[in-house]
């Protein structure tokens, strides 16, 4: 005679299947989160690309590195709430970026520039909003050498630094010459890390 099968069993079949599914699906926050991760990834290392490509090196401008290209993350209005970056090269030597001035993202041909409404216009890239975009709620560097979130910027050797100086001699003394390790992190803190190199200035994922 054939064994029927239990109502437990039956509940413990769905039991067994349900934590299989949560093991196998990714949550869609940590989703996010590791796609935070892989466009500044991308983003980090096009503006390495620039740098090595676009020499700004001049024997007329004594401040000439003021123009390197850099990554620099901000924060939004207070109405807006959160996290965005900007890549481009000063080239008014203000520290004041303009959209004329901003990389255009690979991806999309748009720019990598917004203003502090975190709100983009149609030429502007919308994955450069860290928190509108990802949940990105906290942005760590440990090579900020700067009062606000931070910055990653490169010379035409790939070598990075943490800012720039206001006078001749100040080129290079903001160099970073150990590992720089950016930690992103989501509401339900999660933790996603990108690695920059230096000397070399490339950006991985830390596994």
């Amino acid at each position: 005679m054939k064994k029927s099968i239990t109502l437990l069993e039956i509940v413990f079949a769905i039991f067994l299947i349900s934590i299989i599914y949560s093991i196998s699906i990714p949550k869609k926050i940590d989703s996010k989160l590791q796609d935070a991760t892989s466009y500044l990834i991308t983003y980090l290392n096009n503006t390495r690309y620039l740098s090595l490509i676009d020499n700004k090196y001049d024997t007329q401008d004594d401040l000439w590195f003021r123009k390197m290209w850099r990554l620099r993350f901000e924060n939004c209005s207070n109405e807006t709430d959160g996290f965005y970056f900007i890549v481009f090269s000063d080239n008014n030597k203000t520290g004041q970026a303009k959209k004329e001035d901003s990389a255009k993202d690979p991806l999309s041909q748009k720019h990598l520039y917004s203003r502090y409404n975190c709100n983009p216009k149609a030429d502007e890239s919308k994955y450069i909003l860290l928190t509108k975009e990802f949940g990105i709620i906290n942005i760590e560097l440990t090579c900020n050498a700067t009062s606000s979130i931070g910055q990653i910027l490169y010379d035409d050797e790939g070598k990075i630094f943490s800012k720039v100086g206001t006078n001749q001699k100040d080129f290079g003394k903001f160099e970073i010459l150990n590992r720089c390790y950016i930690h992103l992190y989501d509401k339900e803190k999660n933790k996603s890390t990108i690695v920059i190199e230096p000397k070399t200035g490339y950006a991985y994922r830390q596994k």
